[in-house]
């Protein structure tokens, strides 16, 4: 019975060391529990460290599993951060872009005022209006064109031409559409015109 113990602690040794140059075939019959008992007490610390080291492992590998997902998590968020970010941006410039365009569109007449401006414009050069035809406003989707009519008398034909580039020069959105008249023995011009200008919708 002596030597039953001793072969089957060989085995096992064996086996734990070398097990896959074990050639002796295992029988759970020749297993005596207090043995193995025994012989799991002699290799604890072997045993124990194993334990130890396959636990690091599968800790190490939770731990990089979870890193991994958690950085792809932030990835993830950074990536669309920075597309909001290109959206706000993108939307701010064009914002910055339209007021910038706004500001550089001349300013809007109304009817009246747009009379009491060409009125101006014709006392400045010696231009007297004699009739003048009701304004037409005309909608043209993102503006309305204003259009107006009238007759006047300029003392002679430099001060007319004047008046006219004043009106195209003019730094509201005006342009002389039509224009005739003659000249008197006097020298005076007698003329019609038509003026037309655009309001842009707000």
């Amino acid at each position: 019975m002596a030597g039953k113990p001793r072969g089957l602690i060989s085995i096992v040794i064996n086996m734990m060391i070398n097990p896959n140059k074990s050639t002796s075939p295992f029988n759970i019959k020749d297993m005596d529990v207090a043995q193995l008992i025994r012989l799991l007490g002699e290799h604890q610390n072997s045993l124990i460290k194993l334990v130890l080291i396959i636990g690091s492992l599968l800790m190490a590998g939770g731990i990089f599993n979870d890193h991994r997902v958690k950085e792809q998590d932030l990835r993830s968020l950074t990536s669309q951060a920075q597309e909001k970010l290109g959206v706000l941006n993108a939307r701010d410039a064009a914002i910055q872009n339209l007021n910038h365009f706004k500001s550089s569109l001349p300013k809007n007449l109304n009817e009246s005022e747009l009379i009491t401006l060409i009125s101006n414009y014709a006392k400045s050069h010696h231009v007297i209006i004699t009739s003048l035809s009701p304004a037409e406003s005309k909608d043209m989707g993102l503006y309305d064109i204003i259009s107006i009519n009238f007759e006047a008398v300029s003392d002679n034909f430099k001060e007319m031409v004047l008046f006219l580039r004043k009106i195209e020069k003019s730094n509201f959105p005006l342009r002389v559409d039509s224009w005739s008249g003659h000249k008197a023995e006097n020298g005076e011009i007698t003329f019609a015109i038509g003026i037309s200008a655009v309001l842009i919708h707000p």
